[in-house]
């Protein structure tokens, strides 16, 4: 019986003698970051320090440059610099005032620089390029004309129009004369023609108002002087001495 006591007095001893194991420990990292709600408050800190030292350099770097440059500029340095200005200054207001003297391009382009006109009447466009080109049989029912165009006031109106639209579209190679035609010859002569148009009063009977198919479109000379050539230059007046 004292050997199973003593077994049980060991017992109880070693166990109360064997400590109890500790919780691990994490271990403490060795960076300076500190996390606030995400952000990397270490790393952020950073930036605006190393900002705020390239700040500082630059203005440094800007006094000296300023001081440089304050030391650099002499009296005599100052003087020609503000000659130089002047000289420039002078140069561009002479160019201005000779570049309104000259006009826009658009003053000069309606000056000299326009192309001359290729007939210098309605007459002479109507005689040598309309009447010719524009054949059509004047039987005095389905068409009209007077070949004493020039007694009817609209009928000279439209002719004139047809002759200035065809003087500025001439200039366009690629499309200009089939505008012409499409806008304004077939628009224009199909309202002279018309029975009850501008010659509506010219009598349709009269050989000299009829042209047969293929042939020129009626014409008669008018007075001497009454269309004249504009491409001339215009007679000087003669004005009578008053005494």
């Amino acid at each position: 019986m004292s050997g199973w006591g003593e077994d049980e007095s060991w017992g109880e001893t070693s166990w109360e003698e064997t400590p109890a194991p500790s919780a691990p420990v994490a271990p403490r990292s060795s960076s300076t970051s500190t996390n606030v709600f995400g952000v990397d408050v270490g790393g952020l800190a950073s930036e605006y320090v190393d900002a705020a030292v390239k700040a500082a350099v630059k203005k440094q770097v800007a006094e000296v440059a300023a001081a440089a440059v304050d030391e650099a500029l002499t009296e005599e340095l100052v003087e020609a610099l503000r000659a130089q200005a002047e000289d420039a200054a002078a140069a561009a207001i002479t160019d201005q005032v000779e570049a309104n003297d000259a006009g826009t391009p658009e003053e000069q382009s309606s000056g000299d620089d326009a192309p001359p006109l290729y007939y210098g009447s309605v007459d002479e466009f109507y005689r040598e390029y309309l009447r010719l080109a524009y054949r059509r049989p004047i039987n005095g029912r389905a068409r009209v004309w007077a070949a004493d165009w020039w007694n009817y006031d609209e009928a000279v109106i439209r002719l004139e129009a047809l002759w200035r639209s065809w003087e500025e579209l001439r200039q366009d190679a690629s499309t200009g004369m089939s505008v012409w035609w499409r806008d304004h010859a077939d628009h224009h002569m199909a309202v002279l023609m018309d029975p009850d148009g501008p010659f509506a009063a010219a009598d349709a009977n009269d050989e000299t108002n009829q042209s047969r198919k293929g042939a020129p479109l009626p014409y008669t000379a008018p007075p001497e002087g009454l269309f004249r050539d504009v491409r001339l230059p215009d007679e000087p007046v003669e004005l009578n001495d008053a005494g």
